[in-house]
């Protein structure tokens, strides 16, 4: 049976748990958070977590870049094995696409070029992540924490999450 993470939000992942119904996984709110991740199987030493999009990464390894390396780090320290999963659109879902990927805020703002060295953004006076950092972030992560990131389509997050965890399912 597959645990979910108590934390997750309800209709969050709504395409997941139809997917899994739908193709006979059983699968469950774990009643107390999961210490990491949002996906385990029970018995396994691999944990899911599903990231629904590049924007959600830069996020997590940009402004809350301390936080991120410590839940990679406790999965390593008790025995398991950390899968990023992010949901992305088959524009940027693999890694030689990635670094052509914007902020969202860069998409917005259009008044400047986030792949240009030492320029910051005109409206917010920063440097927002490009596609190419978070690329350099990610590799980094694996080497150094034991992470793997992995990238999917939305719709095949929930057959990537059983075939990941080794879990069997009808079609």
């Amino acid at each position: 049976m597959i645990i979910e993470d108590s934390r997750q939000q309800k209709s969050k992942h709504s395409n997941i748990e139809k997917w899994m119904v739908a193709h006979g996984v059983e699968f469950a709110p774990r009643a107390t958070a999961l210490p990491f991740g949002d996906y385990m199987l029970e018995g396994s030493n691999i944990s899911i977590d599903t990231k629904q999009d590049v924007q959600e990464v830069a996020g997590n390894i940009g402004r809350d870049h301390a936080r991120f390396v410590r839940e990679c780090d406790r999965a390593r320290a008790e025995g398991y094995r950390l899968v990023i999963l992010v949901e992305e659109h088959p524009e940027f879902n693999d890694r030689s696409k990635l670094y052509q990927w914007k902020s969202y805020v860069c998409r917005k703002c259009r008044r400047c070029n986030p792949f240009d060295r030492g320029s910051k953004c005109v409206k917010y006076r920063s440097k927002p992540m490009n596609g190419r950092t978070v690329a350099r972030i990610i590799g980094t992560l694996e080497k150094e924490h034991g992470v793997r990131f992995e990238f999917c389509y939305k719709r095949d997050t929930a057959r990537r999450i059983c075939e990941i965890l080794g879990v069997p399912y009808d079609g």
